[in-house]
């Protein structure tokens, strides 16, 4: 923290804000006063788009006082926060760290997100833009239009497009510096930048640069996040991760799994020296290691020596990893910019871009964890023989039908430490283009290249290697002469050395490269009654490659800790062509001031799917000054991207909840979970034993692990998505002389998506609880159902193999209300002085009607509006979500107090069937204060505080990250921000 203070100090003298881009490219556009807003390419007067539009100004992005853009969109009511986005949180195996837009919470794929109007190159394998790449400092708006615009700008605007706009007419330096940090002074924040621009006789050139710094923050940094807990309405449960630190032996892991226990009388004979009454642990009890290497059972927990922390709960012995996981992760980031555009005669223009970031983020997950799973085999294989085993480990292992079967011990090994990945991102866009005004009426052409590339390199630390434990593990002296002793029974008892040489580092290396060209022409054709027939017309060539190169180690069978990872290459071509026509039919009648439609239509042919079409109709209506009525139907498509097409089957992990009664949480056949113990509790049973859990341990079996293996991979037989967009709405803006009505807007718009064919795959938890019959999908419970043929059992009866290949799935479909109100008044109309100032509010809410999915052809749909926790990211989907500001200014001095307000939710276990233990959230209400002081016309100083009443986030039981969702809610805590702008 003193660190960046201190950098503060030197960067605010320095560096600043800049407001750059080319000046528009004619004389022409100045004189007709024409402008393009996203959705279209045809360039109108007073022109309001036929589209919901919401508009983000630099005022509201400053106003956040965060160095990322994806903080501002995930408080707009129309965004949902896509896995840990608002915090930069994701875990994409191949991209961590990076920020991604997600409309509607159709997903960030189905979300376009443009600069200028322009495509940028992706930040992964799913062709979704990181927004990190996005430098906040050159924003000036951000214009988001809801439904499908495939028509205007190609695939993926399924949900809606997301347009940056960069400032323009920049002239002269400027320099900007802010600081910011929360009130426990941590989480610190800085950006400083500097930029200059320079207009001469036939055309400007323009330069600028930005720092950015964000501090880390650990989920044990924060009292509601510092133990993991297993959430119900009967109370918090201490829990984590199954596979500990303490090492742990689950007697059916062995080479002849459950028909090889260890007796119950051996059983009975070592804990009873313990003081235990015969029977209280079953012989297929797991098992760990106290210091003193006796044994203490983990669930429930009997003869534990060890500190009871914060995080011990007696019903269940796991590893709180709360002090390696990153809530907030660390990024540092230098972004420069250049813009230039040059007259080569009175009517041809050059202009060009050209613009470079790279950023530095780490990603850090508990210790690499050693268990039994299905491929390659068990992590940790021990022979009878290791001098390390306890004495009375070796007495149950001698009691056993076989004493001599090696068995095959789990462990986290935090010596180690944890899975830290280190991530380094470079983005190069570069444009060139030409435009001109032609001698016709108002034609207009526009040609330019794109090129743009970025480069991830990935250092991983923290992985294990599972030769070398095998070496280890095998040596006659337990590897005491290779490293010093490599004792896994019990706690911290491997050596320095040991963990040395078990530990491996791996480098990653991934490239996209995009390249555009694109040219159109727009003007009026011919003078209609009611105005002119405008027209535009275009073409598009697109090429994206993609190349994705895991170290070798990642490769093979070896390495323990960070997923198992396969290269991926692959590029997709696409050739387009669109028109888009906006006819006046009607104006200057009674209750018909203007009365206009637009038609747009775009095929494209891919080098993968083959030929897809999007086509729009869209009508505009003012029937009176100050009113119009708007809508339309748009059919968008998006073609699957390369991850989705051509990744190859690699292995994975994703949770599944704790089990426990009243939730259909965790795996069906543990004898914590509901289903062993309701109505059907003995046809499940039959269908556990079908499935391959153990005869000898069903009645005291128990998942080892919240993470269950999935097996995923492409599809090169997909086929597009379509969709379906309707909305209607109006905007009133009243035309009169009223003091409290001249600056009054409101718009009112409704929407609905539906999307056929959606590319995806069945979630884990879904899969597991539609076997079990949770939702009727299964009533005979036979494991012949198509969902239990989903996943596999091990030789232990642990899930693994859950499949989560890519296909075209079923559909998804969404509809709400947006609504948006802004009002200005002068408090002298209210008879106080005019030196009082003025007051202006600003309302932005989404009404959530309905968010249905179907997990599968001819499957019902369930209706997840008002939830939250479907996905792995959270799936936060209010009813209702708004974000209320009001701002004071007098005279140089502006203050703005902003309102943040999320409904509440119901937990996603609760949907399709209610479940009485499942905990929902609250409403959440997170109130921010921020203001600026002109100083003269070259300094303005602002500052803010975020979350005034320092409100924690909610707890909830579907969501198993640090208990709550970190992209949607609020995890650092109340903050304060101050910064400096200074114009020469």
């Amino acid at each position: 923290m003193t660190t960046m203070r201190a950098g503060l100090l030197c960067a605010s003298a320095l560096t600043g804000l800049l407001a750059l881009n080319p000046a528009p490219a004619l004389a022409q556009d100045a004189e007709v006063s024409e402008i393009v807003v996203t959705g279209s390419r045809i360039a109108r007067k007073d022109y309001v788009s036929e589209s919901p539009i919401v508009t983000v100004g630099q005022e509201q992005i400053a106003a956040v006082g965060m160095v990322t853009i994806e903080n501002t969109l995930n408080q707009l009511p129309q965004f949902t926060p896509s896995n840990g986005s608002g915090t930069n949180t994701t875990n994409f195996v191949t991209t961590p760290g990076q920020a991604y837009a997600n409309l509607r919470g159709l997903g960030p794929t189905r979300t376009l997100v443009l600069i200028d109007g322009r495509r940028v190159v992706a930040g992964n394998p799913n062709a979704v833009v990181d927004l990190n790449t996005v430098p906040t400092f050159l924003v000036d708006s951000v214009e988001t239009i809801t439904g499908g615009a495939s028509a205007v700008y190609g695939s993926d605007a399924i949900a809606g497009v997301v347009n940056f706009k960069l400032k323009r007419n920049f002239e002269g330096l400027q320099v900007d510096a802010q600081f910011g940090a929360t009130e426990r002074n941590d989480a610190g924040q800085l950006t400083a930048s500097v930029g200059w621009g320079k207009n001469f006789e036939r055309g400007n050139l323009a330069v600028a640069a930005t720092y950015d710094k964000r501090e880390g923050l650990l989920a044990s940094d924060r009292d509601w996040s510092a133990v993991g807990y297993s959430i119900l309405t009967t109370g918090l449960t201490p829990s984590g991760a199954a596979t500990i630190p303490d090492g742990r032996f689950d007697p059916a892991s062995n080479t002849a799994g459950a028909a090889n226990l260890p007796s119950q009388a051996a059983m009975n004979a070592v804990f009873g020296a313990y003081g235990f009454a015969p029977g209280t642990v079953a012989r297929g009890t797991s098992l760990s290691f106290n210091a003193d290497g006796t044994l203490f059972s983990t669930s429930p927990v009997n003869n534990y020596k060890g500190v009871r922390s914060a995080g011990f709960s007696p019903s269940s012995y796991t590893f709180n990893s709360a002090a390696y996981r990153y809530l907030n992760l660390p990024l540092e980031r230098w972004s420069l910019f250049a813009s230039g555009r040059y007259d080569l005669t009175d009517n041809l223009e050059a202009y060009g871009t050209a613009g470079y970031t790279t950023y530095d983020v780490s990603r850090q997950l508990g210790p690499a964890s050693a268990s039994d799973g299905a491929f390659p085999g068990p992590d940790i294989v021990v022979p009878v023989t290791n001098p390390f085993i306890p004495a009375d480990l070796r007495t149950l292992l001698a009691s056993r039908a076989d004493p001599t079967a090696a068995f095959y011990p789990r462990r986290a090994f935090n010596e180690v430490g944890g899975r830290l990945s280190n991530n380094t991102y470079e983005t190069t866009q570069v444009v060139a283009g030409l435009r001109a005004a032609l001698p016709i009426k108002d034609w207009k052409w526009d040609l330019y290249a794109s090129y743009g590339q970025m480069d991830h390199s990935e250092d991983q630390f923290g992985n294990v290697s599972r030769a070398a434990m095998r070496t280890l593990t095998f040596a006659p002296d337990g590897g005491v002469a290779i490293c010093g002793g490599f004792n896994i029974f019990g706690a911290a008892k491997v050596s320095p050395s040991c963990a040395a040489y078990i530990a491996r580092e791996v480098t990653n290396s991934t490239t996209i490269k995009q390249t555009v060209v694109e040219g159109y022409t727009t003007g009026s054709l011919i003078d209609l009654p009611a105005g002119a027939l405008k027209f535009s017309a275009g073409a598009q060539y697109r090429k994206d490659d993609f190349d994705y190169s895991p170290d070798l180690l990642l490769r093979g069978p070896d390495i323990v800790g960070f997923n198992p990872a396969v290269p991926v290459s692959g590029d997709i071509t696409s050739k387009e062509v669109y028109a888009e026509l906006l006819v006046p039919v009607l104006a200057d009648l009674p209750l018909i001031e203007s009365l206009d439609v637009t038609l747009g239509g775009r095929v494209s042919d891919y080098s993968t799917t083959g030929q897809v079409s999007a086509y729009k109709a869209d009508l505009t209506w003012k029937p009176a000054s100050g009113l119009l009525i708007r809508g339309g139907y748009q059919r968008a498509v998006r073609a699957p991207n390369i991850a989705e097409l051509f990744s190859p089957a690699s292995l994975g992990f994703v949770g599944i909840g704790s089990p426990g009664t009243g939730t259909t949480a965790g795996d069906p056949c543990d004898v914590r979970s509901s289903f062993r113990t309701g109505a059907s509790a003995t046809a499940v049973r039959t269908l556990c034993l079908s499935q391959g859990v153990p005869t000898a341990i069903i009645d005291t079996f128990n998942q080892a692990s919240t993470q269950v293996e999935i097996v995923g991979g492409g599809n090169p037989a997909l086929t597009e998505e379509t969709a379906d967009s309707f909305t209607a709405g109006a905007v009133w803006s009243p035309a009169v002389d009223a003091p409290f009505l001249r600056r009054f807007s409101i718009s009112l718009d409704y929407y609905k998506i539906e999307v056929a064919d959606v590319v995806g795959t069945i979630g884990v938890p879904t899969i597991l609880a539609s076997c079990f019959n949770a939702d009727g999908s299964n009533p005979g419970l036979f494991n012949t159902n198509f969902y239990c043929q989903q996943f596999t059992r091990l030789t232990s009866g642990q899930i693994t193999g859950v499949a989560q290949t890519q296909v075209n799935l079923a559909s998804v479909k969404t509809s709400g209300i947006d609504a948006q109100v802004d009002w200005a008044f002068d408090l002298a109309d209210l008879g106080l002085p005019e030196s009082a100032g003025a007051l202006a509010f600003n309302l932005v809410v989404t009404k959530l009607d309905s968010f249905e999915r179907q997990a599968r052809p001819s499957a019902a749909f369930v209706d997840y509006a008002g939830t939250i926790g479907a996905d792995l990211s959270g799936g936060a989907l209010p009813d209702w979500k708004s974000v209320l500001s009001a701002t004071w200014t007098a005279g140089p001095v502006k203050t703005t107090l902003r309102w943040r307000h999320i409904a509440a939710m119901t937990d996603a276990r609760s949907v399709p069937t209610f479940s009485p233990t499942a905990v929902n959230t609250p409403d959440y209400d997170v109130f921010d204060l921020s203001g600026s002081w002109k100083v003269d016309d070259r300094v303005t100083l602002r500052a803010g505080i975020n979350n005034l009443a320092d409100r924690d986030p909610p707890y909830f039981t579907s969501y198993p990250n640090s208990n709550t969702d970190p992209s949607t809610f609020d995890i650092l805590g109340r903050r304060f921000f101050v910064g400096i702008n200074a114009k020469f």
